[in-house]
């Protein structure tokens, strides 16, 4: 219950990335003929963010609708905090009357980009189960190319089930603040 709680906290302090992970979870999901069950992007649940829909078949579709959706939002929200975190740290915009309107350009962006950034990884049930199906029965070539990458995708999953996605993301913004 408790890890319940922290994750919706952490999701509701990333709405905006939540809601357009889970709208790339349903684009997804459609393009690849997934039946969706629930279709409310946000609700109080630890699929809060996600797409709720049946058992995934192939190998290679449960592998695209883990990887896809977190690609999509990292390609929209990436330049995004890179170009707040570049106006508020490295260019370090001043709060006078004459430029506060690009100081709060620059501060939606940073929010933005953080709140995707922060919504890249698919449930953690959907983690596994790329796993099970990658590597009970698939062929060894199969399994030493998507090795990395479906790791990858489990740990994400695991640090975003407990909201330390955002704590990582936030200590590295904030070294990086400090050193720029």
């Amino acid at each position: 219950m408790i890890s319940t709680v922290i994750y919706f906290i952490g999701k509701v302090l990333t709405f905006p990335g939540a809601y357009v992970k889970a709208f790339f979870e349903h684009l997804i999901a459609r393009a690849f003929s997934i039946p969706v069950e629930d279709t409310k992007y946000l609700r109080f649940t630890d699929g809060c963010g996600h797409v709720e829909h049946d058992a995934i078949g192939s190998k290679a579709k449960i592998f695209f609708y883990c990887l896809l959706p977190g690609l999509f939002t990292a390609i929209i929200g990436t330049p995004m905090l890179y170009m707040g975190f570049a106006g508020l740290f490295f260019f370090k915009v001043p709060t006078d009357s004459s430029t506060m309107l690009m100081f709060i350009v620059y501060c939606i962006l940073f929010y933005l980009g953080f709140s995707l950034c922060a919504n890249q990884y698919p449930l953690m049930e959907d983690a596994i189960g790329l796993w099970h199906a990658l590597y009970d029965g698939a062929n060894l070539f199969v399994k030493i190319v998507l090795f990395i990458p479906t790791v990858l995708i489990i740990a994400g999953a695991f640090l975003e089930r407990y909201a330390l996605n955002i704590l990582l993301m936030a200590g590295t913004v904030a070294f990086a603040a400090l050193t720029a």
